[in-house]
């Protein structure tokens, strides 16, 4: 693609309240132009109604929705304030979203993303309750229907938005050339996930949590099993820090880096897991004794020692083996789930 920039365009839709994170998601389209987007052969172009749309006579938000391109990626914002009635919807973002939805039934493949600010406020006046309600009603609406996020501050929006374009753009550059073949979520592997989730220590559940959170922001909602090892890398250490102190460092992933995600729509939303990890489920699900909880150590030695696929097969070319890891965990006085 030397030489070559596949123009994409990204629509933001949010009320007033959010001009910091608008101005900050314009800074961040602009960086990933000039920084990330020339080597993959891609730019953004950001439509903004205040830089996309003119006066005109008629409906104000119909007069908006006309002269708004078509876009590849929509991003939507909202804190505390949801809007005014459009004579459609419940508010301009609101109506400027189910277009955006129904262009997202028609290509699934296109990022529909909408982000919510955590930071607290303290309302003043009945009115700006009245907001605050119809903003977590319309939450609940965008449940399953969109990649719903939570920020904290501006600052922590900027952040995330950078990281989930970067990798959302560069799978949208690669589906465009075919190079992307996504798993599909299989039924059984859900439900033993679901089954086993409440049984699992909290580190455990943020490792599956992140894994999967790191793929469902790049637009392919599953978990590896290189995921899941470099999320409890990241959020497991101190239980796998005696086992993988043995363990060279080229035979394992490196821990995820910079700000992660730890809500659990793992749990929520319809993932699709590997083989391995599905097996891994399955396995300790059945093996798992009544009243003992799932470590991150007991999944681990039990990929570790009985799985498949590229992460087992680099343990197994540095001699780590399924005899390796019951020697390190005798070593170490630890006692996993036996399968």
């Amino acid at each position: 693609m030397l030489g070559m920039s596949v123009p994409f365009r990204l629509f933001v839709a949010s009320p007033g309240d959010v001009a910091i994170e608008r101005e900050a998601l314009a800074h961040v389209v602009q960086e990933v132009n000039q920084i990330h987007g020339p080597p993959l052969g891609y730019s953004i172009e950001l439509l903004r109604w205040e830089t996309h749309a003119a006066p005109g006579g008629g409906r104000p938000q119909g007069v908006i929705n006309e002269q708004i391109p078509e876009y590849d990626i929509f991003v939507g914002i909202m804190w505390r304030r949801f809007g005014t009635p459009t004579g459609l919807a419940g508010s301009g973002t609101a109506e400027e979203y189910q277009i955006a939805y129904q262009k997202w039934q028609s290509n699934n493949a296109m990022p529909l993303m909408f982000y919510f600010c955590q930071k607290p406020f303290m309302p003043r006046r009945v009115d700006e309750i009245d907001q605050m309600k119809r903003v977590l009603r319309f939450r609940q609406q965008l449940e399953h229907k969109a990649l719903v996020w939570e920020y904290s501050s501006p600052e922590v929006f900027e952040s995330e938005i950078r990281k989930t374009l970067c990798l959302r753009m560069s799978h949208l550059v690669q589906d465009q050339n075919q190079q992307i073949s996504k798993a599909r979520p299989d039924q059984r592997s859900i439900e033993d996930l679901r089954a086993l989730w409440d049984r699992m220590t909290p580190d455990l559940q943020k490792a599956f949590s992140v894994a999967y959170n790191e793929n469902r922001r790049a637009g392919d909602p599953g978990i590896q099993t290189r995921d899941l090892f470099a999320a409890m890398l990241r959020v497991a250490g101190e239980q796998l820090s005696p086992i993988v102190s043995e363990i060279p460092k080229a035979a394992l992933p490196q821990a995820v880096q910079g700000p992660v995600v730890e809500q659990p729509y793992v749990v929520e939303e319809r993932p699709w897991l590997s083989h391995c990890v599905a097996s891994s489920v399955r396995r300790l699900r059945k093996a798992l004794p009544a009243g003992r909880d799932l470590t991150a150590a007991d999944v681990f030695a039990d990929i570790a020692k009985n799985g498949s696929g590229e992460s087992v097969e680099l343990l197994r070319k540095h001699q780590i083996g399924p005899k390796e890891i019951d020697q390190i965990l005798m070593r170490n006085g630890l006692r996993v789930v036996a399968v």
